[in-house]
């Protein structure tokens, strides 16, 4: 309560939203959400949906007030996004608010997604208070994976790059590796979040990557791998041994999904891997069937020819750039094709850090409102792993 007595709305919702982020990794394709149960100025419940499946974060905060002996009735539940009215993995959340005896309910955002119901008007027609757009800015960047997914029927769509101040991602010999140290953290927190990384087979060949997740002292998912292997290279290899690639490696408890023009008969592969051979291995195809999949969200860590690719499809993209000079070398852009009158790209700039040994950058940058045109790349016709 503020000094009239009158409910600190935006307080309360920030705490939900930062509850809400605890989520972020772990319930793709679901929204991460938070909630918070406030009477008398106290808060009395709080919770969040931890993981795809389990119980939404309005059932986690009703629980956690219970759990300590707390009576919600009459008391106002801010939550970050509008409760759900249906059944799927778990009971409608609607019920469970009014069932409790809540007279007041905070939200954020609206639920775009149809499935879900209009939790706001059933609410209200029980004679539950409703109060929406309280940091919904704020709730729908949270939940940007989600929102993404569900109104578009394709994922969240992030490019990284690590680039030298001459804009180079490998040197005369095509060494790539570790051009940044220091801010290397905020890549595993990429893809800690993301629900896969996608790369070409050049770089699975040539640098056997791991692409998990390595934060000491935090609790994370890896993410699924998709591989875009247009000639079937790398199918062609790990038919014969598997074990030779870190991508395949059974502790990271993840998928590996491959997009490959070729399809190899009677074939054993681990369980954990899947073939996709579809007609066209154009980039809308294949961000129509990562969908398919359950992915709501993809960090494109691949080369110069797949970041060209994948550029026009971009919502986000994480540029890494390190105070050394390869002079001669390959550079991230080498595959655009842009008039020098059009050579502005319609990404923004969101967020600039600097590292703490001043040699390291971080820009990151968010797709303007206009659509990014075709001119951007040679051939987006198809995927070229």
């Amino acid at each position: 309560m503020n000094k009239l007595g009158v409910p600190n709305d935006e307080f309360y919702m920030k705490i939900a939203l930062r509850l809400a982020k605890k989520g972020l990794g772990f319930v793709n394709s679901n929204p991460p959400v938070g909630a918070v149960i406030v009477k008398g100025g106290n808060i009395i419940g709080k919770g969040y949906h931890t993981r795809f499946g389990a119980l939404h974060a309005e059932r986690e905060a009703l629980l956690d007030a219970k759990k300590n002996g707390f009576d919600v009735s009459g008391a106002t539940m801010y939550v970050t996004l509008e409760p759900c009215d249906h059944y799927g993995k778990t009971p409608p959340c609607t019920d469970a608010i009014i069932e409790s005896g809540i007279k007041r309910v905070v939200i954020a955002a609206k639920d775009p997604n149809p499935v879900s119901g209009d939790g706001i008007k059933k609410l209200m027609k029980n004679g539950i208070e409703v109060k929406v757009g309280v940091l919904e800015n704020e709730a729908k960047e949270v939940a940007k994976f989600f929102f993404k997914y569900v109104t578009t029927g394709l994922p969240y769509v992030t490019l990284k790059y690590a680039s030298t101040l001459d804009g180079k991602i490998a040197d005369k010999i095509a060494n790539s590796k570790w051009i940044t140290q220091e801010l290397r953290s905020e890549v595993h927190k990429l893809r800690s979040i993301h629900k896969a990384v996608l790369i070409g087979a050049e770089t699975v060949l040539k640098d056997n990557p791991m692409l998990n997740v390595r934060l000491p002292k935090r609790k994370f998912r890896n993410p699924d791998v998709v591989v875009l292997d247009e000639n079937g290279r790398v199918l062609k290899r790990i038919i014969s041994d598997t074990d030779k690639f870190e991508l395949f490696n059974p502790d990271y408890q993840r998928r590996v999904i491959i997009f490959s023009s070729k399809h190899y008969q009677n074939v054993e592969l681990p369980e954990y891997v899947k073939v996709k051979t579809p007609e066209s291995l154009s980039v809308e195809n294949i961000l129509k069937e990562l969908a398919r999949e359950g992915i709501d969200s993809v960090l494109i860590e691949g080369g110069a020819s797949v970041f060209s690719q994948f550029l026009p499809y971009a919502d986000e993209i994480y540029g890494f750039y390190a105070t050394k000079i390869f002079g001669k070398g390959k550079s991230i852009f080498q595959h655009l094709s842009i008039p020098i009158e059009e050579s502005e790209i319609p990404f923004e700039i969101q967020k600039i850090r600097i590292a703490k040994n001043r040699k390291e950058l971080m820009v990151v940058m968010r797709k303007c409102s206009q659509e990014l045109s075709s001119m951007y790349v040679k051939d987006t016709s198809m995927v070229k792993g």
